[in-house]
């Protein structure tokens, strides 16, 4: 019997894998795909990130220290830092690092092999494949978005979610990420243009309905405006949490990454959460075996942890993004133009306490800044209201639901 089965080999299962195989303890790891890290993902990835799990040199495609941002009113705005915010890497390679160093540590890989069935006992759980049924005391779920496997553990599911669809394309003029803004090429999102290797690119966008429509029209217009010649790689779809589950343990049992909804909801990024958040199912399953106490109640600490450190980056989030879906085009180009006037950009670009994984100093910034409170007066006086507080992320948690219904349409 094993002490832990990791169900999933992406950033969280393998990060967990990796550090229960440190401490000592017999870990396997189960997952359906054959290529360990190969999911649609963009790939960028924060400095801090990298200085806290660090990368080969030769993964990365390049360092991004600037961006366009264009509205939906064809403004465009040109962000520029003083040092790298992110890289662009290799997420497949990226991925399976951390694979690698878990193997070299003593875990073992089961690759081609979807789990089934989880069932908890007193004794231990069954993990059940298409194959075969392995034995351990304990399971981390690491399965990414939309996993069967958590609400068949009486989990529940992921409150909310969007829907992601990304495609390589051939580029000889694109040499800085793009972000464009507005209902004809994202509706309530964004979509994107990531240079990675010399004349390629990845182009994709996040949006609630009819992802890969809209990508079509996006590439269309894309190459009849001469930035793009080619699709290289047909567009494929993946779902992101925008909330975390409400419960991530049970006997036996804790659920960490995408599966856990532990994702940045204004961008949708995965990595480094998971990433965090791995490290404390380490901690917390690593004592919990050492002293052979995997009840709820034993396990109920890594729940405490990953919520102190990342529940209120959530919260933030995600009632940013309710807030940006539920502006027009005309109200997104305002605010882009008033930031713009004001150097509202700039501030926020170079401000020490700006961070490319952090955002709630950067949102409390934009909601407490002058002239974005006078856009919002226009947009709900309820809304604008809330702009001068400092806790501005959770006020606003509080007032959009009475504006936006739970799939971010809006009210009538």
């Amino acid at each position: 019997m094993d002490d832990v089965i990791v169900v999933g080999a992406g950033p969280a299962g393998n990060n967990t894998a990796l550090g229960l195989a440190k401490l000592g303890h017999s870990v396997t790891v189960i997952d359906w795909r054959q290529n360990i890290g190969d999911k649609p993902c963009t790939g960028i990835v924060g400095q801090e990130c990298l200085s806290k799990f660090p990368i080969d040199p030769s993964l990365v495609y390049r360092r991004a220290s600037s961006a366009n941002v264009v509205s939906p009113e064809d403004l465009s705005v040109q962000l520029d830092a003083k040092s790298p915010q992110a890289s662009i890497v290799d997420r497949v390679a990226y991925v399976a690092s951390f694979a690698d160093r878990a193997q070299a540590a003593g875990a073992r890989y089961l690759l081609g092999q979807r789990v089934l069935q989880i069932v908890p006992d007193d004794d231990g759980v069954s993990v059940s494949t298409e194959d075969s049924t392995f034995r351990s005391r304990s399971v981390v779920l690491a399965a990414g978005f939309g996993s069967p496997l958590v609400r068949q553990l009486g989990l529940g599911s992921v409150p909310d979610h969007v829907s992601g669809v990304q495609a390589m394309v051939a580029t000889d003029n694109i040499e800085d990420v793009e972000v464009y803004l507005g209902q004809n090429v994202a509706p309530g999102f964004f979509s994107w243009v990531a240079p990675t290797l010399p004349g390629r690119a990845l182009v994709g966008l996040l949006t609630r309905r009819k992802a890969p429509a809209h990508l079509a029209k996006f590439l269309q217009q894309l190459r009849h405006a001469g930035r793009i010649t080619e699709v290289l790689k047909e567009p494929e779809c993946w779902g992101i949490p925008l909330r975390p589950l409400k419960r991530t343990y049970r006997d036996r049992v804790l659920v960490v990454g995408d599966a856990a909804g532990q994702v940045k909801p204004t961008t949708g990024g995965g990595i480094f959460y998971s990433l965090l958040a791995s490290e404390i199912v380490v901690e917390v399953l690593g004592q919990s075996l050492t002293s052979n106490d995997l009840s709820a109640a034993s396990l109920s600490e890594y729940q405490t942890e990953w919520k102190n450190l990342l529940s209120y980056e959530l919260e933030a989030g995600y009632s940013a993004r309710r807030l940006f879906e539920f502006l027009t085009d005309h109200q997104i180009s305002t605010l882009i133009r008033q930031a713009t006037t004001n150097g509202l950009h700039e501030q926020l670009i170079n401000s020490s306490e700006s961070s490319f994984d952090w955002h709630s100093q950067v949102i409390g910034k934009i909601m407490c800044n002058p002239a974005v409170s006078g856009v919002l007066r226009l947009v709900n006086p309820l809304l604008a209201k809330f702009a001068p507080t400092s806790d501005v992320p959770l006020a606003l948690a509080a007032a959009i639901p009475s504006y936006v219904d739970p799939l971010g349409q809006r009210a009538h």
